[in-house]
């Protein structure tokens, strides 16, 4: 059994140092996944700055443009917590990148008032991705965009409170040892893949839902 002091050392170390093992680990597999989600969520950089450029000093519509420019870089650094072993702390970010990226799209509508509700304080984030699904059409998202982010939703809302997927994070399949914080699992690599899938999945289609919010925009 390990001594107070070690258990203390190893929770510091922890806290104030990375992990590149652990990343290297899932670089191995997942190296070409990196490289893609990178190439799409380039692109989708490149969509905000157009659609940044268009709103121009609209106070309003900044909010719109500052909720879309929330759910690129927590989705960027979603997959990055992700890599580097952080599974369920991915998955809580994942999460808001889903909501502010549905709030951008409703708050991009002019007819439905949810600009003016958010901006107020009278409108929960937490119903966002709800309500673009419940009015996908009139907002313009596809249906592959759609698709993609029921499942997101459907997922990743089990990262959103203790569950039995939380306690498998943190305890390897392999029955060696616990996990204090950072991890990688042979044994849950058909996990890896699906969180993988997930992410890709919204990074492919993330350039179209901001064309979508771009041309509500213009409806102004």
């Amino acid at each position: 059994m390990e001594t107070l002091t070690e258990a203390r050392e190893k929770i510091l170390a922890e806290i104030t140092s990375d992990d590149p093992h652990t990343r290297r680990e899932y670089l191995a597999r997942f190296d070409a996944d990196a490289r893609s989600f990178s190439e799409f969520m380039a692109k989708a950089w490149m969509s905000w700055r157009s659609l940044d450029d268009s709103i121009g000093k609209n106070q309003e519509l900044a909010h719109v443009s500052g909720l879309v420019y929330t759910a690129i870089t927590l989705q960027i650094q979603s997959m990055k917590l992700f890599l580097s072993g952080y599974t369920v702390a991915a998955g809580n970010m994942f999460r808001q990148v889903l909501e502010s990226l549905a709030l951008g799209l409703l708050c991009s509508s002019k007819r439905k008032n949810f600009l003016r509700r958010f901006i107020d304080d009278q409108y929960s984030s937490n119903i966002a991705v709800r309500d673009v699904l419940r009015h996908a059409a009139e907002l313009g998202v596809n249906k592959d965009g759609l698709r993609v982010l029921k499942e997101a939703r459907d997922f990743y809302s089990k990262y959103s409170h203790p569950t039995k997927l939380t306690i498998a994070s943190v305890i390897p399949f392999s029955g060696k040892g616990v996990y204090v914080a950072a991890s990688f699992d042979e044994d849950t690599i058909f996990a890896y893949e699906k969180e993988i899938s997930t992410r890709l999945g919204l990074a492919k289609t993330f350039p179209s839902f901001i064309v979508a919010v771009k041309l509500n925009v213009e409806k102004w």
